[in-house]
């Protein structure tokens, strides 16, 4: 988590002549007694629930008086609690170090203590860390208390004075509660990660195990227990009857902290006859904590839970459910509600409805069923999803029983859950008798899919997909211009008919290799395609991943055959960032004079096969130089350059995967020869110009990237520089751009103390004193330095800390294909190439790194970091990435400020081939010099990013 400070100052009035913040005065009842001579002060931020940061400061008051604390008008108390990571709008929370007086005790003088709102990262007991000036407090008839505020011990970053409120009893929570029978949040269960923060709480509860009573653990639960991160506990004994209601601290067991250094909010408790609690629980204060229940404080049964299911394949009943049913609609339970792109709606429990008869399935008013099938990651507003293991039952089946089953991740069939009844109605809908889930399964939730009858046959009312890079054999990042694509940013709406360049085609039966058809992750269906007589079908779609072919599943869709020997599909938006397949590969099984026939190859040239390709290979007779057989013209404002068709096919590299620096410009064939082109007008084609003072210079290059399966590689591929060079009285201009080799931000430091900048420069040497100045040709594995500076601020007072950098192959850094070099300010564990030079230092850190490239056809790298300023004087910016034990989570007086800038690109090429290459000069008709290379290189561009 990022926190960007602001500093801010109190809102501050004029009362009676005294400053005070937030401030009301109430008139004078009697003149000495406080409890009706005092001042109200309702601040939201003051609320102990309230985590955030809005840079309020309590010594910045002129504080004179009694006060009466308000939270957004309802009365409030000061916390006699502490709760970790809480400052109470400024930065450390005060609070008090005892309990309130009683009516019989008068005016009492209680210690005021602090906590310091950033210091939980350290896993160490900020509780009580500061001690403020001690306040005078008063209970007053009518349920309230005074308080004479004074102005806080300076010592204390920022302190401010904490208060909490809680809502009244209107009746007695002991016969006005809900129950919680939540088995898999006892002591003795692990394995999972369930968090409470996720639930909506609402009132008080009373809790159970397997419909027997239990209570919340008073003793330490170990991080990691109670299928949990952070494991809650109650921090002192349950009450007694006779102490009524009772508000008691929680503490969170910590894998990293142990059993109590971290404090949740308080909850009341109240302790009711016959020997059971009830709880008012709140949400936690913590990422993934919950609740604990002590399986040692389980009691005799209170209720047993008995299902009124009837196993058999049909049960007579005295009344037609399909007449007699409730509407069930809720949107959330929808199996296309994806937690990836609407976030994970998880609050939801169906163990907590109270289930009663029949119901019927909608979604915002239209028609829907169960699912008989399960995905990856259905989410269903629910922690666990629950989908029948059957298919529907048809009209004269009547009532029948179905398994149902729970998923969790991607595991389809985790959980197991009581059966229900269901039956098909007419009308084409169904209805369900849904009983209360299983309880041993987390958060259970039945899910809906939406339904709808067809009004028209899809085989004469569909949509035409043909979209070439679909296509089964089409790499991820063949084309420039259509790459990574993701299906679920399309807007689907039903029926549609598959086609690659007017040609029918179909989606694939079987596996398809990742990253292929123009995504990352590739969808295939799991099954065969329907016959005529099958009418509507539903099927199972796979994602091809990192992980198999089928490891994950997508949402499923319905598929139907026509007549024409062709099919259409009802698509919906895929579950990941991944794309429909439109199978080529039988387009493509041609026999190989077909595919010789369509080649022309010249008299030098035979058609044959290399790595599953048919090409050109050159004649056995013909003459094969150590370089290339290139040629190259230069004309006013433009260049070609040709090479030799069956060499580079010889080579690897066969036309369709050559291209200029802009991918978009390919070659042509023509008399054995694949030629290249830009000029000055409407084939820029990723030109860049340059000028050395004398002369400009018109420079591209041809680059050919094999196809290559993995992460990264340090294998070489194919890259033909060459320029063309004009002396300037005879230049044109020429629409490209020239990029910068460093760039620079201007960002506004807080409370307008200043503006500063900063600056990333690469250097060619470990000693970071000759900056790169021009285009440079590095090799692969050859070490990079990078520096990253601040300027603008005091460097007796900053330093600037690298947080992470990492690498992308193309100018996104939320890019999902990433390879991380600096990971929580340290090096990558995983790459040893990577040297931390400084960081947090000064005001400039340095690291270096062996040049790498990621393979999937990508030519280019990407570089980010994010970094922030740091205080010296907290004496921890520098990180010891030696240590065993380095890792930790921190946001303290050391942040200051962040920013962001961008860098590039930069082009780095790597040389030393085998193959070699005459350098040649022509002279053109407009005098200029045409220079040509050839090198197999890979490119670096490179754009460097600060947060």
């Amino acid at each position: 988590m990022r926190f960007i400070i602001s500093l801010c100052v109190s809102l501050l009035l004029l009362v009676n002549g005294e400053i005070v913040s937030g401030q009301t005065s109430v008139p004078t009842a009697s003149s000495s007694d406080p409890c009706y001579n005092y001042t109200t002060l309702d601040d939201y931020w003051r609320d102990i629930r309230q985590y955030h940061y809005y840079g309020y400061n309590d010594t910045l008051v002129e504080w004179s008086g009694w006060y009466r604390l308000y939270l957004n008008g309802e009365s409030a108390q000061m916390s006699e609690w502490c709760v970790s990571n809480v400052g109470c709008g400024g930065e450390t929370g005060l609070y008090l170090n005892d309990s309130h007086p009683t009516l019989e005790d008068g005016v009492v003088t209680r210690e005021v203590v602090g906590t310091y709102l950033w210091q939980w990262w350290e896993y160490s007991n900020q509780c009580g860390a500061y001690t403020s000036t001690s306040i005078q407090v008063k209970a007053c008839a009518g349920d309230y208390y005074i308080y004479e505020f004074v102005k806080p011990n300076i010592s204390a970053p920022s302190p401010t004075y904490c208060a909490v409120s809680f809502s009244n009893i209107s009746s007695d929570p002991c016969y006005n509660y809900e129950s919680l029978d939540r088995p898999w949040r006892a002591t003795n269960e692990s394995g999972d990660y369930i968090c409470d923060e996720h639930f909506s709480w609402n009132g008080w509860y009373r809790l159970f195990y397997n419909g027997m009573n239990i209570q919340m653990s008073e003793t330490c639960s170990s991080s990691y227990s109670c299928n949990t991160y952070y494991s809650l506990w109650l921090n002192g004994p349950h009450p007694e009857i006779e102490d009524g209601v009772v508000t008691r601290e929680v503490c969170a067991g910590s894998y990293w902290s142990g059993c109590c250094n971290y404090k949740s909010n308080p909850i009341r408790v109240k302790a009711c006859p016959g020997n059971y609690y009830v709880y008012e629980l709140v949400k936690s204060q913590f990422w993934c904590s919950g609740y604990c229940t002590d399986v040692s404080t389980i009691s005799r049964p209170v209720f047993t839970v008995s299902p009124d299911i009837i196993t058999g394949s049909s049960i007579t009943l005295n009344y037609d459910p399909c007449n007699n049913y409730n509407i069930q609609d809720n949107h959330w339970r929808s199996t296309l509600n994806y937690w990836s792109m609407y976030g994970y709606i998880s609050d939801h429990d169906d163990t907590r409805v109270e289930w009663d008869g029949w119901y019927r399935l909608f979604i915002n008013g239209s028609s829907a069923q169960m699912p008989e099938w399960c995905m990856s990651y259905m989410s269903c507003g629910g922690y666990s999803s629950l989908w029948l293991g059957g298919s529907h039952p048809q009209l004269e089946d009547g009532v029948v029983t179905r398994e149902i089953y729970g998923s969790r991740h991607d595991q389809c069939s985790r959980y197991r859950s009581e059966p229900i009844q269901v039956k098909a109605c007419p009308g084409d809908y169904y209805v369900y008798k849904f009983t209360r889930p299983t309880v041993s399964i987390p958060a259970p939730v039945y899910c809906a899919v939406p339904f709808s009858t067809l009004s028209v046959d899809p085989c004469y009312n569909y949509t035409s997909l043909d979209e070439s890079w679909r296509a089964t054999d089409n790499y991820y990042y063949n084309n420039y211009y259509y790459y990574g694509m993701c299906d679920y940013n399309v807007e689907w709406n039903g029926w549609y008919r598959l086609f690659y360049n007017s040609q029918n085609t179909q989606m694939p039966e079987s596996c398809v290799n990742q990253y292929m058809c123009g995504t990352y992750e590739p969808l295939w269906l799991n099954g065969p395609h329907p016959q005529l007589e099958d009418g509507v079908v539903t099927r199972q779609v796979c994602v091809s991943s990192w992980n198999g072919c089928c490891t994950y599943t997508s949402h499923p869709i319905r598929v139907k055959a026509c007549p024409g020997n062709y099919y259409v599909y009802e698509f919906v938006k895929p579950t990941f960032c991944s794309a429909y397949c439109a199978d080529v590969r039988s387009l493509n099984e041609t026999s190989a004079s077909d595919s010789c026939s369509e080649l022309s190859c010249t008299e030098d040239e035979w058609c044959g096969e290399k790595n599953g390709v048919y090409g050109c290979l050159c004649n056995e007779n013909q003459t094969r130089p150590d370089s290339f057989d290139f040629s190259e013209t230069c004309e006013s404002s433009s260049g070609s350059m040709s090479v030799s068709h069956c060499q580079l096919f010889e080579a690897g590299f066969p036309a369709d995967v050559l291209h200029l620096n802009d991918p978009s410009c390919k070659g042509t064939i023509r008399n054995g020869r694949v030629e290249f082109h830009f000029d000055n007008n409407e084939h820029v084609c990723g030109t860049n110009l340059a000028a050395n003072g004398t002369h400009f210079i018109y420079s591209n290059f041809i680059l050919g990237t094999p196809r290559k399966e993995g992460l990264i590689s340090r294998e070489k591929i194919l890259k033909l520089p060459f320029s063309c060079v004009y002396p300037q009285t005879q230049s044109l201009s020429m629409n490209v751009e020239i990029n910068p080799l460093e760039s620079i931000v201007h960002e506004t430091l807080p409370a307008g103390e200043g503006r500063y900048r900063v600056r990333m420069t690469p250097y060619e040497d470990d000693e970071f004193t000759r900056p790169f100045t021009g285009r440079v040709d590095a090799q692969l594995d050859q070490k990079m330095n990078v520096e990253v500076r601040v300027e603008g601020v005091d460097s007796r007072q900053f330093a600037l800390v690298m947080d992470t950098c990492w690498a992308t192959p193309v100018n996104d850094p939320d890019y999902s294909l990433r390879w991380d070099l600096i990971v929580r300010e340290c090096p990558n564990p995983n790459d040893d190439t990577v040297e931390l030079r400084q960081n947090g230092v000064s005001t400039s850190s340095r690291f270096s790194f062996r040049m790498f490239i990621f393979t999937e056809n990508s030519t280019k790298l990407y570089l980010h970091c994010a970094v922030h300023l740091c205080l010296l004087s907290s004496n921890r910016c520098s990180m010891d990435c030696n240590s065993g034990h380095h890792w930790r989570e921190r946001r303290s007086l050391d942040f200051h400020d962040s920013a962001s800038i961008s860098m590039g690109p930069l082009v780095w090429s790597e040389g030393n081939t085998d193959k070699w290459v005459p350098e040649q000069v022509k002279a053109s008709e407009a005098s200029c010099l045409c220079a040509s290379l050839m090198l197999l290189l890979v490119p670096l561009m490179s754009v460097l990013t600060l947060f």
